[in-house]
Parts: structure tokens; C-alpha cells; sequence
């Protein structure tokens, strides 16, 4: 019995080890067969739940995720600082600061314990020590300071998220303003080097009509990333640089937003915003041009660009008609004052043949259950083996 036990847990490790796989590889729909699987093994198993909550919410399987991060946090409310935070993405208004809220109190009191364990250490090992004692310290000090650190930036984000939901849906809160700059600070006060904190401080600065004060701000935001290498662990995520775009073009920072622009089109160039943003970021900048031939080198530069979404538009599709809408009327204003140029006209959608891709549903289903029952196959082998040694 003991021993059946025992490969029970191995079945359930290698179960678990084949879905991180298959997270690591993006395939989110059999990861979440493997994931179901798993739970009906074990139905109150906390990593499970956070797993299959978090395939979910990749999958936009958005109540189905709520419903599974809802019961981890029944099972254990006071460990585990994600599944509140995953909870307070898919909330809103206050009832997502309050996930938000649980989660920071987490983080602050594991950032609490971690300081207190580093501070202990670091005295008794100084009394009386060996050079190889000291250089060990220095490297696990070094370790939990970088724990530290990202469990700072964790919580920096964490107040940033809050910080926003008060800019929209809490924005008429009485004590809406109050609560921005309390969680800025306090964001700040953690971690100074978050870019993310800036660019929400400058959005809270134009919401206050200090303009000049959000510019700084952007300013700082920028520098902090903008000459790292790609990939840099600190450049804040693609969503985030598109909403700094944003704030750009609103401050009148054109140069500097075409910078940003350029960075996302190299990291993917299939982004509806991206092209739109371009197109209007090359129209304001030719519409405030004092130079007739600057303001129609910008309109041609902006027409191409908003073109361009337009074709994206037709070969993806997006839900978005008012960004539609806004695009056709810049274009009309453009093509009233700038003379089409010989190849847009010319120019064929390649991208149609794609999106006429037919793919067999039937297929895919046929080819996870082939792979789970050859999971299932290859894991009974090894309970077969293993229980006939035990014989």
C-alpha cells in the first residue's frame, strides 16, 4: 500500500514536470488537459489549481480561471501572494484592489521575514569565521538581496496595478487622488529603478494637468530602459511600452514615442496599436510643422503607416472599429492634401491566403489524446516494473 502511495506521488511529479513543459512551450490547450487531469487526481491540490487558473487566463477562459484561483484562496487565504494577485488582474474596481490589497500584505510580510532572516545570519556569521565562511555569506547574502529585490519590484507593481484602477474604474472615488499618490510613494519607496512606477506617475501628473511634471517623469522612465539590450529583464513588457507611446503622443513627445515604436515594430511588427500609434504619431507631427514640405513628408510617412493597419486589419480582424474609424477619417484628411504615391495603390495583401487557413479541430483533439494516453502509458509501465520488483 505504502509503495503505491509512493508512485502515486512520482506519477503526480512527472505529470506536473509535463505540463511546466508544455507551458514552456506555449501549448496551453493541452496543457490544460494534462492540467484537468491532474486535478481530478487531486482536487484541492493549491498548485494545481494556480496552474490551471493561469493556462485558463491564456486561454481568455477568464471565469473558469476565477473560479480555480477562487478556491485556492478558500483552501489556504493566508500563503501565497500570486493566486490574489491573478484574482485582482481579473476583477474590477474595488473588489480588485482588495485581491490586490491581500496579495501586497503577503509580499510585505515575506519582504519582513526575508530581512529579518538575512540581518540574523549576517550577525552571527561575522563573529568568528573562516575567509571560505565569509566568501559563502557574501554569496548567499548576495542571493537573498536579489530575492529581495525582486520581490520589491513584485510589490512595486503590485501598488502600480492598484495606482491605475483608481485612474479608471475607482476614478471617482472621493479619495481616488489621495490613493494614487499613497501607492506612487510607496511603489517609489521600494523600488526606485521601476520604470513602470514613473510612466503611472506621469499618467497621474496629466490627469492633474501638470504636464511639465508628467514629462519628467516619462523622462525617467525611459532612461531606466531604453538603452538596455533586448530581452533585458528590466524593459517593461510590450503592452506597457504602448501605453508609454500614449503618453508620449499626448505630451507631444513625437520623437521620442518613434523611438519606442521602432523598438516594438523589430520585437513584432502584428500589432494593431503599433501601426496606428505610428500613423498618428507622423500626423501630429506633420499637422504641427510650420514647414509646408515637413508637414507632407510626415502625412506620406503617416499614410503608409496607417495603411499598413488597415491591412492588418483586414488579414487579422479586430473588435476595435473606432480605431478603424479614426484611421479611414486621417486618411481622407491625408489623402486630401497628399497625392497617392505610385506603389501604394499597386500593393497586394499577401496575408489573405493566411487567414483563409482552414485547421482540423478533430485533428488537434485526436493528437492531445494521443500524447495523454502515451503520458499514461509510459507512467503505468513504470508502476507495472516498479510493482513487480515489490512482488
Amino acid at each position: 500500500m505504502l509503495g503505491e502511495q509512493k508512485l502515486f506521488v512520482i506519477w503526480a511529479e512527472n505529470l506536473l514536470k509535463k505540463i511546466s513543459s508544455l507551458i514552456d512551450t506555449c501549448d496551453y490547450q493541452l496543457a490544460l488537459q494534462f492540467s484537468k487531469k491532474a486535478l481530478s487526481l487531486e482536487n484541492d491540490n493549491l498548485k494545481v489549481l494556480e496552474i490551471l487558473g493561469m493556462i485558463e487566463i491564456e486561454l481568455e477562459m477568464f471565469d473558469e480561471a476565477r473560479e480555480h484561483f477562487s478556491k485556492a484562496i478558500s483552501i489556504n487565504p493566508n500563503n501565497g501572494y500570486s493566486k490574489y494577485m491573478y484574482m485582482g488582474q481579473l476583477s474590477c474596481g474595488l473588489e480588485a484592489i482588495s485581491y490586490f490589497q491581500n496579495g501586497v500584505n503577503l509580499m510585505i510580510s515575506e519582504y519582513d521575514n526575508s530581512s529579518k532572516t538575512t540581518t540574523t545570519t549576517t550577525t552571527t556569521t561575522t563573529t568568528n569565521s573562516s575567509l571560505q565562511d565569509l566568501q559563502d555569506d557574501e554569496s548567499n547574502e548576495s542571493n537573498e538581496s536579489n530575492k529581495q529585490n525582486q520581490l520589491n519590484r513584485k510589490i512595486s507593481n503590485a501598488l502600480c496595478s492598484m495606482t491605475e484602477i483608481y485612474l479608471t474604474d475607482c476614478c471617482f472615488e472621493v479619495d481616488a487622488e489621495q490613493k494614487c499618490e499613497e501607492y506612487l510613494n510607496k511603489a517609489l519607496e521600494l523600488d526606485l529603478l521601476n520604470p513602470e512606477v514613473y510612466q503611472l506617475l506621469a499618467s497621474v501628473r496629466l490627469s492633474q494637468q501638470r504636464n511639465d511634471d508628467a514629462k519628467i517623469a516619462l523622462e525617467k522612465s525611459l532612461d531606466l530602459w531604453i538603452n538596455l539590450d533586448p530581452g533585458h529583464s528590466s524593459i517593461p513588457s510590450y503592452e506597457s511600452r504602448i501605453s508609454l507611446v500614449k503618453l508620449l503622443i499626448e505630451l507631444s513627445q513625437y520623437t521620442k514615442a518613434l523611438n519606442v515604436l521602432e523598438i516594438l515594430q523589430k520585437e513584432n511588427d502584428e500589432v494593431f496599436d503599433l501601426w496606428y500609434l505610428y500613423g498618428l504619431c507622423y500626423f501630429l507631427m506633420g499637422q504641427d510643422s510650420q514647414n509646408e514640405q515637413d508637414r507632407l513628408t510626415h502625412w506620406e510617412d503617416a499614410r503608409d503607416c496607417l495603411i499598413n493597419y488597415e491591412k492588418l486589419h483586414h488579414k487579422i480582424g479586430s473588435d476595435d472599429e473606432g480605431i478603424l474609424q479614426h484611421t479611414q477619417e486621417l486618411l481622407q484628411t491625408i489623402n486630401a492634401h497628399v497625392k497617392p504615391s505610385l506603389t501604394s495603390d499597386a500593393e497586394e495583401d499577401d496575408g489573405d491566403d493566411d487567414a483563409n487557413e482552414v485547421y482540423d479541430d478533430d485533428d488537434d483533439d485526436d493528437a492531445d489524446a494521443d500524447e495523454w494516453e502515451d503520458f499514461n502509458a509510459n507512467q503505468n509501465n513504470h508502476y507495472n516494473d516498479d510493482h513487480q520488483m515489490e512482488m
